[in-house]
């Protein structure tokens, strides 16, 4: 009887150990809980490991991830000898410690030494819930500690440790702490910078350094002394390290561009890559406060430089100042949909070039045209008769421009546009032959893009991070292609107003209706640099333009960065009919009409509108007719509805487009 109840509980407990036995081992198998790792600061790497831009994690730390790769071998070695010599043997917890530890408690009654490893301080940084001084907690710990084991590396432990132990504030992590309290990266130290990262995180308030610089000395101190023996220290070694001075002051985290943050990272943080050069970046940027400082606090600028045969974008500047509040810098500008100005006329040229429609050398007729009810004109509403390919598109002359598109179809141009861009098709909202003269819409990135197409048969699509991984086919052969660059090049000795190099300029310029943007897209030997300046909030302005603004500041960033012209490029000589006049330099006109404003909607009871301008002698135009005034202030115009008025003095021409709605009475 008794042996059957030995039996009996023989078995019961059997099998409980083994059911225990099978929890724990479905316990440690388990995937680990979500932890805090999952939320990292943002960083932003130039091409060079330079770090562009730094941004605090979701909730609220300087905390970077890192590998132990990026540390100085002496941190390493430091912390295991002082924080866990066994740190290699053991699964996650010491037992030998543990067993120390119990019994130190157990005579003396109170806790005389730990036993916490390394895997258990990461286990109670990854979840701070387990840290609490309670036994359950404890207990909860330690299988943890076994559990990470199960999953995790050793290798893979100690990045973990590194990327979260607290170093002060609200600084986590070895990579964040060297930069704030040493100025560099952990990737070169010495014993006593070292020793500073291991004491930090036992008390890192207590030992912060910009506010208790002795006691983060003694601290670091204190863990070279402990150490000493197990790593054959030398007191001569340890007195000269003692004597090693520290910084010991904070050094802001915070780092520009954070456009890049906006524009790449997600909630979850961590580190991107990426192909910017970081000497050429900080070049562009300085270029670009020079160009926007002038101008009025509602306009900023961006830049774009982009690599012709991977997309790689080495430049990338969202505005002049993220942190300039009055000129909206933390809008990216580089991602906005603005008015093209002239910037597509070289993709209607080399369409038509591509088509045989034009030939490089041919001849355009710049006059007065009526198309779907109204007459366009060009930006300083003069027309030049017989013209050549060349002046029209360096000029961006809207006629000879306007009558091209519509040979080709302007609808068909505007679908071939939409398909190679990837555009919804509302965006560009079916421009029609206004397609030429700024009416699309796109953002500095797309038309970076779009001019990739023109000057590459096997186009990438801009990346981020080495060769483009998608490629497709260009918009013209490579025949066109270098017809078209041949027709935009501007050679040194071509008195034009243009600023030139040693060797041939090829860019264009665009300003958008009202002078709101100012374009200018260059094509150097292998990239593609696009400068945009506008406002904000798209006002009018009265100085902007492509050729005054933006092309001097494209021209400067292509001197600076020392980028090459094109090459093979031919020149193009046209012979003209008739006496061609010399296409002036009309872009440093000042406003000649103070009202009506561009766009005014204007209701009245009459078709009598008052007009004024503070500059006398002025001739007037209405829909490119010249005009007379009644009493020097009214304007009568043909109809209600939309109509043009310009005003010109001398060579200088300004235009608004107004509507007018009668009142019935």
């Amino acid at each position: 009887m008794r042996s059957s109840r030995g039996y009996l509980a023989g078995l019961v407990l059997a099998l409980l150990v083994s059911a225990l036995s099978g929890a724990l081992l479905a316990y440690l198998y388990q995937p680990l809980p979500p932890s805090r790792l999952a939320y990292l600061s943002h960083v932003v790497l130039a091409s060079d490991g330079t770090v562009l831009a730094r941004r605090l994690s979701a909730d609220g730390y300087w905390r970077e991830p890192i590998s132990l790769a990026a540390i100085d071998p002496r941190l390493l070695e430091l912390l295991i000898a002082y924080e866990d010599q066994r740190y290699w043997q053991h699964n996650g917890v010491d037992w030998l410690a543990l067993l120390r530890a119990t019994g130190d408690a157990l005579v003396s009654g109170r806790v005389r030494s730990g036993a916490s490893t390394l895997t258990m301080q990461t286990v109670r940084l990854m979840y701070p819930e387990l840290g609490r001084k309670t036994a359950l907690a404890k207990a909860q710990q330690l299988l943890m500690a076994l559990r990470l084991e199960q999953h995790w590396s050793k290798q893979q432990i100690l990045s973990a440790y590194f990327t979260l132990a607290p170093y002060g504030s609200n600084i986590e992590g070895v990579a964040a702490a060297s930069q704030a309290w040493l100025g560099r990266s952990p990737e070169y130290l010495s014993w006593r910078e070292a020793s500073l990262l291991v004491a930090l995180p036992q008390s890192p308030e207590r030992r912060r350094p910009d506010r208790h610089p002795r006691e983060a000395a003694e601290a670091s101190a204190r863990v070279l002394h402990a150490v000493a023996e197990r790593l054959n220290f030398s007191q001569e070694q340890l007195q000269e390290w003692r004597d090693e001075p520290l910084p010991l002051r904070y050094q802001s985290l915070v780092s520009g561009d954070a456009h890049l943050i906006d524009r790449l990272a997600d909630s979850a943080g961590g580190v991107i890559s990426t192909d910017i050069n970081s000497h050429w970046q900080a070049q562009a940027r300085q270029l670009l406060k020079n160009a926007v400082e002038p101008l009025s606090d509602e306009h900023n600028g961006a830049v774009l430089v982009v690599q012709r045969d991977s997309g790689a974008i080495n430049v990338y500047l969202g505005s002049a100042d993220y942190q300039q509040q009055s000129r909206k810098g933390a809008i990216n500008y580089l991602t906005r949909l603005r008015s093209t100005g002239s910037t597509l006329k070289p993709l209607i040229y080399g369409l038509a070039l591509q088509r045989g429609l034009l030939q490089p050398n041919s001849v355009l007729r710049d006059g007065e045209i009526q198309v779907d009810g109204y007459r366009p004109s060009n930006f300083d509403d003069g027309f030049y008769g017989q013209v050549s390919l060349q002046q029209a598109l360096q000029r961006s002359l809207n006629i000879p421009a306007i009558t091209t598109l519509e040979q080709l179809d302007a609808d068909l141009v505007t679908r071939q546009l939409e398909q190679f861009l990837q555009l919804p098709a509302s965006q560009l909202n079916d421009p029609g032959l206004a397609l030429a003269v700024g009416a699309a819409y796109l953002s500095p990135e797309q038309l970076a893009q779009l001019y990739l197409g023109l000057l590459q048969q096997r186009v990438p699509r801009l990346s981020w991070q080495g060769v483009s991984s998608s490629y497709g086919d260009g918009l013209l052969n490579a025949s066109s292609s270098q017809q078209l660059l041949s027709v935009l090049a501007i050679q040194p000795d071509q008195s034009m107003g243009y600023s030139s190099q040693a060797g041939a300029q090829v860019y264009k310029t665009g300003t958008s209706n009202g002078r709101r943007d100012a374009w200018s897209v260059h094509v150097t030997e292998q990239h593609v640099v696009v400068v945009w300046l506008g406002a904000a909030d798209n006002q009018s302005s009265d100085i902007l333009s492509g050729a005054s603004h933006a092309a001097p500041l494209g021209l400067a960033i292509i001197n600076a960065l020392q980028l090459a012209s094109p090459s093979n490029l031919s020149r193009i000589e046209t012979a003209l009919a008739g006496n061609h006049k010399p296409l002036p330099d009309k872009t440093n006109c000042e406003r000649l009409i103070e009202f009506p404003e561009h766009d005014e909607w204007l209701i009245s009871d009459s078709l009598s509108i008052r007009v004024g301008s503070r500059f006398e002698q002025v001739q007037w135009y209405l829909n490119g007719q010249r005009a007379v005034l009644q009493n020097n202030e009214l304007l009568t115009l043909s109809s209600a509805g939309a109509h043009r008025i310009s005003a010109r003095v001398g060579e200088c021409v300004t235009s608004h487009e107004i509507f007018l709605q009668l009142t019935q009475h």
